[in-house]
C-alpha cells in the first residue's frame, strides 16, 4: 500500500530535480494530475480538463488546446524517464503516467543487481528489449502499412535520379552487431523520412512522427529517430495556428534535435534537421551554419538536400535554396523528393518566371509532389508573365481540391523574411479567388 506522504514526497523529488526545477509547465501538469489523483479525482483527469484548469485554455474547433496537453503530456513522460533513469534511479517510489491517458500511476522500485557479465541498462531493460521484439510486427503493421502503400504509388516516378540506400552494407553489419532492432530502427526511418512530402498533409505528418517516435523506441542511440522527429515536430509547429501549442511543439523539436546532432555529429541529415528547427525558431544565422555543414556532410543525400532547401526558403536565401535544389544536382536515397518544387519556389524569389513554370510542370511530369503551395506560386508566376488564364486556373484548382487549406497563413509563416515575395503571392491568391 502507497500512502499519499510517500506519493507527496516522492512528488516533492521530481519537482526540485533537474529535469524539472527549469520547467514550470511540466511541474504544473505533474502536480495537478498527482493531486488529483490524492483527491479522488483521477477518473476524471482528461486532456480537456488539463487544458483548462492547468494552462487556463478554452477548448476550440482546431483542437489546439488538446494538441497542447498531448504535446507536454509526450514531455512530461520523457522527462520522468529521464529523471528515473538517472538521479532518481534509486528512488523508493515512482511516479508514471501511461500513453493514452493522463493519469499517473505509484509504483515501488525494487533495485537489482545486474548478473555477472551484464550491465545495468541491459539488466533493466531486457524485458523492453523483448517485448519490442515479440510486438514488432503488430505495433508497427498499420505504419508500415501506410509506408508500403506510399511506395506503391510512388512506383517509378523518379526516373531520372539515382538510387541508394544511405547507409552502406557495412554500415548496416556494424549496426546487426549491436542488434537486430538497430537495423530495423536505421531501416525503417530511412522509409519514412521519404514520406516528408507533400508537406502539408498533416495525417502523413502524423503517420511519420509516430513512426520515427517508433524508431527512437527501437534503438535510443540512433540520431535517425530524433533528427525524424525534429523535423515533422517543427514542421507541425510552424503550421499550427495555436500560439501555445507551436511554442510547445517547437521546443519538442529543439530538443530533438540537439539529442541527433550529439549523438551522431557527422550525419547530415541530423545537422540539416537542426538547422531546419532553428529557421523556424527565427535563428537565421545558426540555421544557415547547420544546413551548410549538412551539405558538406551530405552533398549528394536526397532528403538532407531537400530539408537544407526549405530551411533557406524560410531564413530567406534564394541563392543558397537555387544551389541545393538544383534539379541537375545528383541525388541519393529511397523515397520521393521535392527538389523541383523546392527549386520553382528559389526562382520565383529570385523574380525568374518562366523557370518557375518549367520548374513546377516538369514536377508534375515526374510525380513529385503536387500541394496548395505548388499551385499557388505556379499562378504568381503565371501572373507575373501575363497568363491570367493559368493563373485563374491554379488558384481555382487549388481551392476546389483542398477548399479548407489556410493559404494565407501558410504563405505568411514560409515566407516570414520575405516580404517582397509574400505580398505578391498573397495578392495573386485573393485576385484569382472567387468572389
Amino acid at each position: 500500500m502507497v500512502t499519499a506522504e510517500e506519493i507527496r514526497q516522492a512528488l516533492e523529488r521530481v519537482l526540485t530535480s533537474a529535469e524539472f526545477a527549469g520547467s514550470p509547465r511540466l511541474q504544473s501538469f505533474l502536480k495537478y494530475i498527482v493531486e488529483q489523483e490524492l483527491d479522488g479525482h483521477g477518473s476524471s483527469i482528461k486532456g480537456k480538463v488539463i487544458a483548462t484548469d492547468v494552462y487556463d485554455k478554452e477548448l476550440d474547433e482546431n483542437g489546439g488546446a488538446l494538441n497542447l496537453v498531448r504535446v507536454e503530456a509526450r514531455r512530461l513522460r520523457r522527462a520522468l524517464e529521464n529523471y528515473y533513469s538517472g538521479a532518481g534511479r534509486s528512488d523508493p517510489l515512482r511516479i508514471t503516467m501511461q500513453t493514452g491517458g493522463y493519469r499517473p500511476q505509484f509504483e515501488r522500485s525494487f533495485a537489482t543487481k545486474p548478473s555477472v557479465g551484464q550491465s545495468q541498462s541491459e539488466s533493466s531493460n531486457s524485458f523492453g528489449l523483448w517485448r519490442h521484439r515479440l510486438l514488432l510486427p503488430f505495433v508497427g503493421s498499420t505504419l508500415l502499412l501506410a509506408i508500403v502503400l506510399g511506395y506503391v504509388g510512388l512506383s517509378g516516378s523518379q526516373s531520372k535520379t539515382e538510387f541508394a540506400t544511405v547507409k552502406s552494407s557495412a554500415e548496416l553489419a556494424a549496426l546487426r552487431e549491436r542488434s537486430i532492432t538497430s537495423v530495423q530502427a536505421v531501416n525503417l526511418a530511412e522509409q519514412t523520412r521519404g514520406l516528408f512530402f507533400p508537406l502539408i498533409d498533416l495525417r502523413r505528418q502524423a503517420i511519420n512522427l509516430e513512426t520515427f517516435r517508433y524508431v527512437i523506441e527501437l534503438d535510443p542511440n540512433l540520431a535517425a529517430g530524433y533528427a525524424g522527429s525534429a523535423q515533422v515536430l517543427t514542421l507541425k509547429s510552424l503550421l499550427t495556428s495555436d500560439t501555445d501549442a507551436s511554442t510547445a511543439l517547437v521546443a519538442e523539436a529543439l530538443e530533438m534535435a540537439e539529442r541527433a546532432t550529439t549523438l551522431d555529429p557527422l550525419d547530415g541529415w541530423s545537422q540539416a534537421a537542426h538547422g531546419w528547427t532553428l529557421a523556424v525558431t527565427g535563428d537565421s544565422s545558426g540555421a544557415l551554419r547547420r544546413a551548410r555543414i549538412a551539405l558538406d556532410l551530405s552533398p549528394q543525400d536526397g532528403h538532407t538536400l531537400d530539408l537544407i532547401g526549405i530551411t533557406a526558403l524560410v531564413v530567406n536565401d534564394p541563392v543558397f535554396m537555387a544551389e541545393v535544389s538544383d534539379p541537375q544536382r545528383s541525388r541519393l536515397g529511397v523515397g520521393r523528393f521535392a527538389y523541383n518544387n523546392i527549386y520553382g519556389a528559389s526562382q520565383l524569389m529570385l523574380g525568374n518566371y518562366d523557370t518557375v513554370i518549367e520548374a513546377f510542370s516538369k514536377a508534375a511530369e515526374r510525380g513529385h509532389p503536387v500541394s496548395p503551395p505548388s499551385l499557388f506560386l505556379l499562378a504568381t508566376a503565371y501572373h507575373e508573365t501575363g497568363n491570367t488564364a493559368g493563373a485563374e486556373k491554379a488558384i481555382v484548382e487549388m481551392l476546389d481540391t483542398w477548399p479548407d487549406f489556410p493559404a494565407h497563413e501558410v504563405i505568411a509563416r514560409f515566407f516570414v523574411n520575405d516580404s517582397a515575395t509574400r505580398s505578391r503571392v498573397l495578392s495573386v491568391l485573393d485576385m484569382y479567388s472567387p468572389s
